[in-house]
This record gives C-alpha cells, structure tokens and sequence, in this order.
C-alpha cells in the first residue's frame, strides 16, 4: 500500500498558522483534529508521518513489534534503538549525520519532507517522540511536528489505524549538522568553573536528589554541581496527556528563575526528556537549548567525584 507522503513530500499545506511556530512557519505540535483533517480532505500525500515510540527497557515493550500491529494509517517506523550511536556505551547518544540520512532516507524523508512525529505511550500522551524531534533539528530539518497527545490521543479520537505496512521509495537525505544544540562533556567541564551557561536537569525530583534511583543499571542519582532541576512532567498536562499551551510552557522556565533568552544548557538521565525542554523552549519562544547528548549517564561514570552532588554512597 501507498504511505502518507508516498506522492508528494514539499511540505505543502502543512502546519503554518498560528502561535509557537518552529522554524520556517512550521508548527512544533500539531493536534489530531490538524491530522484527521490531513485525511479528510486528501492532503495527509504532503507529509511523512512516523511513530517513533520508544520504551525504557525495564518496560519489556518491543517498539518495532507493536507498530507493526499497530499504527496510524500510512505511518512509518523510525527506529530510536537503532537510529543513535550503537558504538557508544552510552544510551542514547545522537547518530552519525550519515548514519540519521541513512535511516530517514530509507523512510522517504527528503530534506523537504513536512514530517510527523508521535509515539504510542499511554501513560504521557508522549515519550520518545520530543527526542526524535530534537534529532531531526539537530540534522536540520524544520519542517518537522510532533502529533500532541500521540497514538493515544489518535485512538481516543476514532483515528484510523492498521497493521499493513506500507511500501516507500528510498530517497537521499543531505543533512546538515547543528553543532549548536548539541554540548559535550567538555563543555560542561568548562561550564563548572566558568559559569557560561545555566545547566538544567529534566530528570524527575528524586532522582536530581539522590532519593530515587536511576533506570539505568549501575548509574546512582544526584546531579553535576550547580545544576537546576525542571522535571520534563512539568512541560505536560498530565490529565489531558498533552503537552501544555505556550502561556504555560514559558510558565515552566519563568517559576524555576530561568531566563532562556539567556545561555542555557539542558541535560537529564541519557538525553531523552531534556528534548521536553528543548522542545518547550522552541515552541513557546522560538528558542533553540542545546542538549549535553552524554547527559547525568555519561556524568556519573566519567565526571569527578567532586562535580556531582547528592549522589547516594
């Protein structure tokens, strides 16, 4: 069967009005109805829809095996295990330029390609999918949204789904590397001692306090020395498993005391919910926050003792 996107991939019609665009006109989050109407009226041809769900692997959920039983009509299978640095001994370290083209050219997603994000968690409303949004940023590509309230929110609409998966013509996907959202462990090394920009942790309050401890086997909690903590839940509404409107995203950085229209760094436990606060930033202030990729993993096995606080004997 054809894919959404499989007959024209310019961006046209897509997400362009209203409020917390991204870069280009593009909209950071678009709604289901957005979508449905996408359907409707026969122009969901114009984008390349993707689940990228992706679970903690104490969850025993198999990513890949669900989406092929089931998945938004049309929709294609990103996946986040494999589209990273599997060289790494970290968990979720960015990919190789030419390793992301790769994957995403194999999708049909050219450089002009409107693409659609979502993830299918149940609890949230969306996980995994903030993560692959930052990744297409970091290879620069705009024209890129994240479907609010994900698979969940679809099926709760009466959204079409399928277990076919549809053919598509690989294609070649340039991609151009923004080394500006993106610190190293360097960077954060120098950060300490000169104070070049406000370090933000995403991670969940007890485990920026050394009280819970981490997913990852043999990494202990605590935090890097001077670090201030914004649970990435704080970008969502809980109830409605949405993220939350631009009044209430600046709302996020302005009671913690973070000024984002200055340097600010966001982290968390392997990089993946410090993408909530990249894209909270972007969507609500069109403000890029680079992500330290190596994140509190890379901190705690390689960083100095005396850099990190908290951290449990």
């Amino acid at each position: 069967m054809g894919c959404a996107g499989s007959t024209a991939s310019s961006g046209t019609g897509s997400a362009n009005q209203g409020k917390g665009n991204g870069m280009a006109g593009f909209q950071d989050v678009v709604s289901t109805e957005w979508l449905a109407e996408k359907f409707n009226d026969g122009s969901v041809s114009d984008v390349r829809i993707l689940d990228v769900s992706w679970h903690l692997p104490q969850a025993g959920r198999d990513a890949a095996a669900e989406y092929e039983k089931q998945h938004i009509k049309g929709a294609l299978f990103l996946d986040l295990n494999k589209c990273r640095d599997t060289s790494s001994d970290l968990e979720m370290m960015l990919p190789s330029a030419d390793v992301f083209a790769e994957h995403v050219g194999k999708l049909g997603v050219t450089n002009n390609t409107h693409v659609i994000l979502y993830d299918n968690n149940e609890k949230l409303g969306l996980f995994s999918a903030p993560r692959a949004w930052y990744m297409f940023h970091v290879f620069g590509h705009e024209k890129v949204s994240i479907l609010n309230g994900g698979l969940p929110k679809w099926l709760a609409a009466d959204g079409s789904t399928t277990d076919d998966v549809c053919d598509v013509e690989p294609v070649t996907y340039s991609p151009i590397f923004n080394d500006n959202l993106v610190k190293d462990k360097g960077d954060v090394d120098k950060n300490i001692s000169e104070n070049n920009f406000t370090l933000v942790d995403a991670r969940p309050p007890g485990r920026f306090k050394g009280e819970d401890s981490e997913p990852v086997p043999d990494i202990k909690s605590g935090h890097i020395k001077g670090s201030i903590n914004i649970p990435f839940v704080k970008t969502l509404d809980t109830d409605a498993k949405l993220l939350k409107d631009v009044k209430q995203l600046k709302a996020v950085f302005s009671d913690a005391d973070i000024d984002i229209t200055k340097p600010v760094v966001v982290m968390c436990g392997t990089g993946l919910t410090a993408s909530f606060l990249a894209l909270a930033a972007h969507h609500s202030s069109q403000i890029d926050l680079p992500i330290y990729d190596g994140a509190w993993m890379e901190w705690f096995l390689k960083g100095d003792a005396d850099t990190m606080e908290n951290v449990p004997e």
